[in-house]
């Protein structure tokens, strides 16, 4: 006996119920039943770079994950969920780090030697607070600006009369001290010469002597006469330089001279550390869902000659998640469904007047680029959704292991076929449950409005997996080095 339609649509309707159902009671509060945690607070300044989730690793391996996030004055307090199987001394310490220059944040766990260990509930404290950029950058400021203003008060001394005068007239006790000198070697010629003649007969045995040494002194004089050259050479460069930081040339010059300079290099600065710190927290996620269709046939022959569309074929999707913040994503994806791609010809006959529009399917790649907002536990999207504009709403239970979505898109030729379903978007509901990390299954309902004007139903089922940046360090950190 056939079945009627009406029996299979809620037959399909009680099959999603149990699914949900049952992952609601497979994942209570995020955790496997049986599954034995203990949990620990921890205060720190800022909360940026972790989320939800963020893991908490000791020796570089994971034992647990943030579970909550809230603030507490000027501070984030955090609740650790540790598994219980890891037990912490009460003198150990966490630290906020990081994975690499543009890895996620982690906090890591320093361990202890106290014989009493944390219980449920306890707190424990942080070593050491991350660096405060901005604190550092505002302190080199403070040092450019201070050296600025003692080159300011040297060039205003050396262009004082007075300092003038001061030196013309030290170049003059120069000279009376000069004179001073000449009259003393005349009044003292015979000590002098004395001196002279005991000077040159050391000179003779010194000669004596470079004779024996003449080749190894005179190895030792080339090299003291090359080290002598690059001195000078070095001099001159000093002194090059130091020119042209004096006459405002170059860089540095810039730098010490306009006041300007030194506030653009500052801006530079400080949109340099945002770029770095955006990177440092972006989290991405690449993940793969297979879906199998199936339904009843529509009542109408003659718009649906090939029968039900989509019974009985299959569609791949492969997708990339960019998370700059915990709340706000990006989502790009391929897609090969099997309506493919349906595009138009229009052919206008000037004879008649007539206007004909000629309607063809091919199989084709689908793109999807969409953004994602997300509050609390509902998150809304919106871009492109398969080649067409789309919109979209989540809504998330049991710790975000079970979601139920849904989206409207495809508004101008609409789902298939073409001629029928143009201006009728395609609806597309599903319940989405995840029993273990990275691994979720899912089912749901495909062409709704259009369905339900022709009397027909589709639904879907399929499955798929995720991996994410800790994922892929992993794996590229066990590919061999040597090819």
């Amino acid at each position: 006996m056939a079945l009627s339609t009406e029996f299979k649509v809620g037959l399909f309707v009680l099959i999603t119920g149990g699914i949900v159902v049952g992952g609601g009671i497979w994942s209570v509060d995020g955790v496997f039943q049986g599954a034995s945690v203990y949990t620990l607070s921890l205060s720190v300044p800022s909360a940026d770079g972790l989320y939800l989730g963020t893991p908490i690793k000791l020796a570089g391996v994971p034992i647990g994950s943030v579970d909550s996030t809230v603030v507490q004055g000027d501070r984030a307090e955090l609740v650790l969920k540790i598994k219980d199987e890891y037990k912490l001394p009460v003198n150990s310490f966490a630290q906020i780090r990081s994975s690499g220059i543009i890895g996620d944040r982690y906090i890591g766990i320093d361990l202890g030697d106290d014989a009493r260990l944390f219980k449920d509930g306890d707190r424990i404290e942080l070593k050491n607070e991350p660096a405060d950029f901005e604190k550092i950058t505002r302190q080199v400021d403070s040092i450019t600006e201070d050296l600025q203003a003692i080159t300011k008060v040297m060039r205003t001394m050396a262009e004082r009369d007075e300092n003038r005068e001061n030196v013309e007239a030290t170049l003059g006790n120069v000279e009376a001290l000069s004179a001073e000198l000449r009259l003393m070697a005349e009044q003292n010629r015979h000590d002098i010469s004395a001196i002279v003649d005991s000077i040159r007969r050391l000179s003779s045995t010194l000669e004596v002597f470079a004779k024996d040494t003449q080749g190894d002194v005179g190895d030792e004089m080339d090299k003291l006469k090359d080290a002598t050259d690059n001195l000078n050479s070095t001099v001159d460069d000093i002194k090059s330089i130091t020119g042209k930081i004096d006459r405002g040339e170059g860089t540095i010059g810039a730098l010490v001279n306009d006041k300007a300079t030194i506030d653009l290099l500052n801006d530079t600065i400080s949109n340099v550390n945002d770029v770095v710190e955006g990177f440092s927290g972006m989290h991405s996620e690449v993940y793969y869902t297979g879906r199998y269709y199936f339904g009843s046939k529509p009542n109408n022959d003659e718009v649906f000659f090939f029968g039900n569309p989509l019974a009985g074929s299959a569609s791949n999707t492969i997708g990339i998640r960019l998370k700059p913040q915990e709340d706000f994503w990006y989502n790009f994806e391929i897609n090969d469904t099997p309506l493919g791609t349906v595009t138009y010809t229009e052919h206008f006959f000037p004879e008649s007047g007539q206007v004909y529009q000629e309607y063809i399917r091919e199989p084709n790649y689908r793109m999807t680029f969409m953004m994602n907002k997300r509050w609390f536990n509902l998150g809304l999207r919106l871009g492109v959704k398969e080649s067409g504009g789309g919109l979209g709403a989540s809504y998330w239970l049991f710790k975000d292991r079970l979601e139920f979505q849904a989206d409207i898109f495809d508004f101008d030729l609409g789902s298939y076929p073409a001629v029928e379903s143009s201006g009728i978007p395609n609806v597309r509901v599903l319940a989405r449950f995840q029993p273990i990390d990275h691994v979720y299954v899912e089912a749901g309902m495909e062409q709704v409005i259009l369905g339900a004007k022709y009397g027909y139903a589709t639904g879907f089922v399929g499955a798929g997996f995720s991996f994410n940046d800790d994922d892929i360090k992993l794996l590229f950190a066990t590919l061999p080095l040597n090819f």
